[in-house]
C-alpha cells in the first residue's frame, strides 16, 4: 500500500466506526465464529507461512499460533453478552433518587501493530477483543514475517468487509505513517524501545495505547527444587521459537553452590529435546533476520572477550539463520547480555547466596513482563512475589499464564502498559462510560443559590453527617 492511501483507509474505517459500535452481540459473535472457521479452513497455509518465516514446526504453529486465537474466540463468545450489559451500581444517599450504571462502549477506530515472533497469535488475539468491543480495525503485521503477513492479508477479507477490518502490509515507513493517524486506540506489541516511540506519536492526538512489550524475565530457582531438573525445564522454555518469545525466561538465578548442576541439567535438556545437533533438527526455529543473528553473535563475542564462560550445543550458522542454544556464566553485569532483553536462545546464569540477593538482582533492573519461580516452598514463593513487581508470576512452569483467558496479560512500566485477554482485553478496547439518571424530581435545586440561612444549615449538616 502506498503512503498516500493510508489516510483514505483511515477515514473509511473511521466513517464506519459508529455503525460498528451499534452492532449487537449476535453480530459480533457471528464475525468471530467466521474467523475461527476461516483459520481452520486455511490451517495448512498457516503452517506453510510459519515454516517459511521462522522454520516453525507445524505442531508449534497449532499450539502457539492457532490455539490461542481459537480459545480466545470461544471464551469471548461465551461471555460477550454479559460483558456488553450495562453494569449497575448502587447510589450513595446524596444521589437518591436516581440510577447509576457503566456502559462499555467501543472506542471507535483502532490500530493493532503486531510483531514477527508469533505473527498470527499476536495479530489475531487482539483483533478478537477489538471486534468484540465493536471497533473498526486496521492490522499492521510485521514486514519481518512476510509470508505470514501475506497469509493474513488473504485471510481477513474472507471474514470481514473492508470497512470493518483491513490488513496493511509494508515496512517501517508504512508503520510510522499509520501510527501518525488520529486513532482512537493503538494496540502495539514489540520492544520497549519502539513502544516508547509509539506512545510519543500517540500523545500527539491523545490516543490511548496498549503496549505489550518485553524485558528481562528472570527464573529464580529454589535451592531444594533440584538444579538438574530446573536446568532441563529452562532448556525447553528457552528453545521455544529459538528464544524469540517476549515471555521467555531471559536469565536464571541459581544458588551459587548449585550452578554447575543447573548447567549440566540445561545441557541434558537440550540433548533430550533437540538432539546433539539442533542445527539439523527440522523442528528447531531459526532467527528471523540476519540483523538479529548478528546482534546475538556480537553479544556472545563481547562476553567471551570479557572472560565469561560460554557453552554452545553446536556451531552458529549465519547463512541458515541458525543460532544454537547457548549458556553464559560469569558474565559482567554491564555487558549487553546482562542489560538488554536477549530475544534469542542464549541464557545467562547468575548466582545468589541468600534469597535477598536474588530479589535485589531482579529489583535492580527494569520490571519484568514475567517473573518465573521454580519452587515447592509456598512461603518462599509468596515472599519473592511480594518483594518484587512484574506483569505476571508463573511458578513451576513457563508460558501457561498466557493461555488462561481469565488472567490479565500485560506488563508494568517498561514491560508494558495496559492488559489484555478475556474481559481485560474487551475493556482495553472500550470506553467505560458512566451514566447517571435522575427521575422526574431532583432535590439538587434545594441546594442551589441564593444561600439562605436554612440552606446553609442544611449544607453544613450534609457535609458533616452524610
Amino acid at each position: 500500500m502506498e503512503l498516500r492511501d493510508l489516510e483514505t483507509l483511515f477515514f473509511a474505517l473511521q466513517a464506519h466506526a459508529p455503525a460498528m459500535g451499534r452492532t449487537r452481540a449476535a453480530q459480533r459473535i457471528a464475525r468471530l465464529r467466521a474467523l475461527k472457521k476461516a483459520l481452520y479452513l486455511h490451517q495448512p497455509e498457516a503452517h506453510a507461512a510459519l515454516r517459511a518465516d521462522l522454520n516453525r514446526a507445524e505442531p508449534d504453529t497449532d499450539l502457539n499460533e492457532i490455539l490461542p486465537v481459537t480459545t480466545s474466540i470461544d471464551y469471548t463468545i461465551r461471555h460477550l453478552r454479559r460483558w456488553m450489559r450495562p453494569e449497575k451500581h448502587g447510589l450513595p444517599i446524596t444521589l437518591i433518587p436516581g440510577s447509576a450504571e457503566v456502559v462499555y462502549e467501543s472506542k471507535g477506530v483502532v490500530l493493532i501493530v503486531s510483531p514477527w515472533n508469533f505473527p498470527i497469535n499476536l495479530c489475531l488475539v487482539p483483533l478478537v477483543y477489538a471486534v468484540a468491543a465493536g471497533n473498526t480495525v486496521a492490522l499492521k503485521p510485521s514486514e519481518l514475517s512476510p509470508a505470514t503477513s501475506a497469509f493474513l492479508a488473504k485471510l481477513i477479507p474472507t471474514v470481514f468487509p473492508p470497512e470493518e477490518v483491513r490488513v496493511v502490509e509494508g515496512g517501517v515507513e508504512i508503520a510510522k505513517a499509520l501510527i501518525n493517524q488520529p486513532w482512537n486506540h493503538i494496540f502495539f506489541t514489540g520492544s520497549p524501545q519502539i513502544g516508547s516511540q509509539v506512545m510519543a506519536s500517540a500523545a500527539r492526538h491523545l490516543t490511548s495505547v496498549t503496549l505489550e512489550l518485553g524485558g528481562k524475565s528472570p527464573v529464580i530457582v529454589h535451592p531444594k527444587f533440584g538444579p538438574e531438573i530446573a536446568g532441563a525445564r529452562v532448556a525447553w522454555a528457552k528453545g521455544l521459537n529459538a528464544g524469540q518469545v517476549c515471555i521467555a525466561p531471559d536469565y536464571a538465578l541459581i544458588r551459587k553452590d548449585q550452578r554447575d548442576a543447573f548447567l549440566e541439567g540445561f545441557k541434558a535438556g537440550v540433548l533430550r529435546h533437540y538432539g546433539e545437533r539442533p542445527s539439523e533438527n527440522p523442528d528447531f526455529g531459526r532467527i528471523v533476520h540476519e540483523r538479529h543473528w548478528d546482534r546475538l553473535d556480537a553479544w556472545v563475542t563481547e562476553v567471551r572477550a570479557s572472560g565469561a564462560h560460554v557453552w554452545q550445543v553446536d556451531a552458529p550458522n549465519r547463512s541458515q539463520k541458525y543460532y544454537p542454544l547457548t549458556l553464559v556464566w560469569d558474565a559482567p553485569m554491564d555487558c549487553a547480555l546482562s542489560c538488554s532483553e536477549i530475544f534469542g536462545p542464549i541464557l545467562p546464569v547468575y548466582t545468589y547466596i541468600e534469597t535477598a540477593d536474588a530479589i535485589a538482582h531482579v529489583n535492580g533492573g527494569s520490571r519484568p513482563l514475567v517473573l518465573y519461580q521454580l519452587s515447592h516452598d509456598r512461603t518462599w514463593s509468596d515472599g519473592i512475589t511480594a518483594a518484587t513487581r512484574a506483569g505476571a508470576t508463573v511458578i513451576n512452569d513457563f508460558y501457561l499464564h498466557y493461555m488462561h483467558p481469565s488472567l490479565p496479560f500485560g506488563g508494568i512500566n517498561t514491560s508494558g502498559i495496559g492488559k489484555s485477554h478475556g474481559i481485560w482485553g474487551f475493556r482495553e478496547f472500550t470506553n467505560a462510560r458512566s451514566v447517571y439518571r435522575r427521575g422526574r424530581w431532583s432535590p439538587t435545586m434545594l441546594l442551589a443559590p441564593p444561600y439562605s440561612d436554612w440552606k446553609k444549615k442544611l449544607i453544613r449538616w450534609i457535609t458533616r453527617w452524610l
